[in-house]
């Protein structure tokens, strides 16, 4: 074992040890106690939904109006007219990295997080 492998190795540990202690922060990211729905139809915001709050919402799609549940901080599509409802199938999401698409109603569902207090302001000079 030369010297650039001895710095490579330490490298290695260095880079796995600063990954792990910054999973925290992206499963804080992905796993937010507080956050709302976006629901937009054509590439627009339609709809801005409170993900604590629960109702059923209908919005309109290209095939026929579809009708979108929140239910104990999760959201689903309840109802919908498309050849294969995959929408409906898919079921309940509450994380923010699972989107619900259905495409022949050209509808996207987008949960994002509400962490806009605990965010830190980085300013570069």
């Amino acid at each position: 074992m030369n010297r650039s492998d001895k710095v490579f190795i330490a490298v290695v540990l260095l880079l796995s040890v600063g990954l792990f202690f910054s999973t925290g922060k992206l499963i804080s990211a992905v796993d937010s106690d507080s956050s709302h729905a976006v629901v937009m139809y054509k590439d627009e915001e339609i709809l801005r939904l409170n993900m604590n709050k629960d109702g059923h919402y209908t919005v309109p799609g290209d095939l026929g109006d579809v009708v979108i549940e929140i239910k104990d901080g999760r959201i689903r599509v309840a109802d919908e007219i498309s050849p294969l409802n995959y929408c409906s199938i898919q079921g309940w999401v509450d994380k923010t990295n699972v989107p619900i698409v259905c495409l022949p109603n050209k509808i996207l569902i987008v949960v994002e997080a509400d962490n806009t207090a605990t965010e830190e302001d980085i300013i570069i000079r």
